[in-house]
């Protein structure tokens, strides 16, 4: 269909959507998501708990580490035998990688075109490891600080101030 102009497409409105950005802030206990649709708005979406994260790695393994006893001197220097495997470091990195299976469906139901990352320096990392290529890309910017507490308006007002520096 033609109008006066020759061309109905010139006198259509064409809007695109403006790019939603979601907010990861995390920690090995929690995680919370937010929206923002480019209004400033600071949108409450999701809530996710680790409840191993508050256990202490004694709490996780109640095995103590083992014993040996040294060959040399006639077998009898004893020591103990040093755990290099951590529970609680496990349970961070399950909690990392759950973040990224949430986001990757999310993203895939098209919820976010970009990501702002909030976290503890270490976990930053571990959320860094568990995601996949196609999240990286959509990541613009990492802030290595942990802001949980607070209201929803304190929480975007640390952000921006964050990004702003």
């Amino acid at each position: 269909m033609r109008t006066q102009s020759g061309n109905y497409f010139r006198n259509q409105v064409h809007s695109k959507a403006p790019p939603r950005t979601w907010y990861v802030l995390a920690n090995r206990t929690d995680a919370v998501f937010y929206e923002d649709f480019g209004d400033q708005k600071f949108r409450f979406k999701e809530r996710m708990k680790n409840k191993k994260g508050h256990l202490t790695e004694g709490q996780l393994d109640s095995d103590r580490p083992g014993s040996g006893v040294s060959s040399a001197a006639s077998g009898s220097i004893r020591h103990s035998l040093d755990r290099t495997f951590h529970h609680h470091e496990q349970v961070a990195s399950r909690f990392a990688t759950g973040i990224a299976r949430f986001l990757s469906r999310k993203q895939r139901a098209g919820l976010f075109d970009s990501l702002i990352l909030v976290a503890e320096p270490h976990f930053l990392g571990l959320m860094r490891l568990a995601l996949p290529p196609e999240l990286k890309r959509l990541i613009r910017h990492e802030i290595p600080r942990e802001y949980l507490e607070g209201s929803d308006e304190d929480l975007k007002l640390s952000i921006q101030t964050a990004l702003q520096k």
